[in-house]
């Protein structure tokens, strides 16, 4: 039987408040969210200020970038070049700001921040990613 790493809590906490800090040193008010493989979630915390919408949008990222393995820019670029057939993808949110986690060839999850504009919610989820000293997919 194969064995496969997983989040521990104190893990999903690190990652949570690396990205709160890198929120809070820019002033953004955004929410972020920790899912599992299976894009269930783990850790949430919307900040003061932050909208209600931005609550859905970070973990409907997060649980993208955790099913797909890639992070949620990667379907935005592809729109952004026309190719509209990727909009058939259900449940693929094509906005950025979503970062699977992944440990070698695992999925643990996904990350996602959302508020600010895509290229700053990546920042506050690359965080996220860095607190375990996780790669960001390209």
């Amino acid at each position: 039987m194969q064995q496969r790493p997983v989040l521990e809590t104190d893990e999903i906490q690190q990652m949570l408040d690396a990205a709160t800090r890198k929120a809070l040193e820019n002033a953004w008010s955004v929410s972020i969210a920790v899912v599992d493989e299976g894009g269930h979630l783990l850790a949430f915390r919307r900040l003061p200020g932050a909208s209600p919408s931005s609550a859905r949008i970070a973990m409907d990222k997060a649980r993208s970038a955790a099913l797909t393995r890639r992070p949620t820019h990667f379907f935005a670029d592809m729109l952004a070049a026309g190719e509209l057939g990727t909009s058939s993808l259900r449940g693929v949110i094509p906005i950025g700001g979503g970062l699977p986690l992944l440990h070698g060839s695992h999925a643990l999850g996904g990350i996602a921040a959302s508020g600010v504009k895509s290229e700053f919610d990546v920042l506050i989820a690359a965080a996220g990613l860095d607190a375990l000293h996780l790669e960001q997919c390209p």
